[in-house]
């Protein structure tokens, strides 16, 4: 299953909705309870331009640290496949270049993405898990 950016960019938006989920599912991850957890780098990359937008440059070297070494996830790289394959999902389903990396790395590995970004929904292949719901 795919950790998408939605449940790790809480460890550093100060206010975000999702912290108290996020929280939970992390912990839950670093404890074992869930297995099989990856994420894709470009996540890492995604986090550090927000982080880069938000004028908060210096935080950018803690954030990788920080999600470098959550424990239970693997880190996919973002290889010329998984470029090309997030390419022609952009053009498919309309999604944003980060949306198709995770989409693209998902389908090289299980197809199942926790997020709550919707627009993993438009994509048949896709299996997108709400983390709200799993907390109920």
């Amino acid at each position: 299953m795919l950790i998408e950016t939605d449940l790790l960019i809480p460890l550093f938006k100060k206010s975000d909705r999702l912290a108290p989920i996020s929280e939970k599912i992390l912990t839950d991850i670093q404890n074992g309870a869930n297995k099989g957890v990856y994420s894709s780098t470009a996540t890492i990359q995604e986090i550090v331009f927000w982080l880069y937008n938000q004028g908060l440059h210096r935080e950018s070297i803690d954030a990788v640290n920080a999600l470098s070494s959550i424990k239970n996830i693997e880190w996919i790289p973002i290889t010329p496949k998984i470029c090309i394959d997030a390419t022609i999902l952009i053009e498919q389903y309309k999604l944003s270049p980060f949306d198709a990396y995770h989409a693209s790395t998902a389908l090289s590995r299980d197809s199942i993405i926790l997020s709550t970004d919707r627009a993993y929904d438009r994509i048949n292949q896709i299996n997108r898990l709400n983390p709200e719901e799993l907390m109920t």
